[in-house]
């Protein structure tokens, strides 16, 4: 995950803020937990209480002969540091409430894998149908799913009937007849929604285990909170999410 820039424009705003967990990947989602120690990565699967995207790799210790150190001294008095004194092993991190974050689609819960490629086995002469086992067996539906081969090549619908490991339906069909051997990607994600059931693809995503990309192979509706804001739908490997935290820190944390 990166910094894809913010709704209302200008630069980042970057903060230190002492850690209470090593953090091994740049580009991940810090929260807050629930001692006093300091902050941590976000999971696979929640955000809540978010700080911001974070900028450094940082092993946590409580070991004294490891905080001292110039690393450590580098930290007084230092611009952004939230005491301004050295608060021992610190994590940059970009705090804007209006952050927007950009990660790839992975084809899996693993980093790096292409995404399912669906390639249709029924033509459909009214353009709704786009029939292939692979569209697997956990629930799309309120995700979306373009065209990369055939007459329809560039265009995108939203999916509205998931019938498992069989096909998707869209209510409003591709212009054009969808062809046997057509070539079709999806997501789980959409830039509208409710989170009802069926209408579930804007406000979640859940990351690759390394927290570093989004796993487009989940049903809509599954994750950390977020509020998906465009897709970048592109190919197997180059497709991406922006998407806002739901907890950000100006709001308020509760327990």
């Amino acid at each position: 995950m990166f910094e894809a820039g913010h709704l209302y424009g200008g630069a980042a705003i970057y903060k230190r803020f002492p850690v209470r967990a090593s953090i091994a990947v740049v580009g991940i989602p810090i929260i807050s937990v629930t001692d006093t120690v300091g902050v941590a990565p976000g999971t696979t699967t929640s955000y809540a209480d978010a700080v911001g995207l974070g900028k450094d790799i940082v092993t946590y210790s409580t070991t004294q002969s490891d905080l001292d150190d110039p690393a450590s001294d580098l930290n007084i008095g230092a611009q952004g540091t939230i005491y301004g004194l050295d608060a021992g092993k610190v994590v940059t991190v970009s705090t804007r409430d209006d952050l927007e974050l950009k990660a790839r689609v992975s084809g899996s819960s693993t980093a790096g894998v292409s995404l399912t490629l669906l390639i249709n086995t029924s033509a459909s002469a009214g353009g709704t149908t786009i029939s292939d086992a692979d569209v697997g067996t956990s629930d799309m539906t309120g995700g979306v799913v373009w065209c990369t081969k055939g007459n329809n090549l560039g265009l995108a619908r939203p999916i509205v009937t998931h019938n498992s490991a069989a096909d998707f339906v869209t209510t409003v069909p591709f212009p054009r007849a969808i062809a046997v051997n057509d070539e079709f990607l999806f997501v789980p994600y959409n830039v509208f929604g409710t989170g009802a059931s069926a209408i579930d693809g804007h406000g979640n995503i859940q990351a690759t285990s390394n927290i570093a990309e989004a796993d487009g192979s989940i049903a809509t509706g599954t994750g950390g909170a977020v509020m998906v804001t465009q897709l970048e739908l592109n190919g197997r490997a180059d497709t991406f999410v922006r998407f806002m935290l739901a907890d950000h820190i100006l709001k308020v944390i509760t327990s």
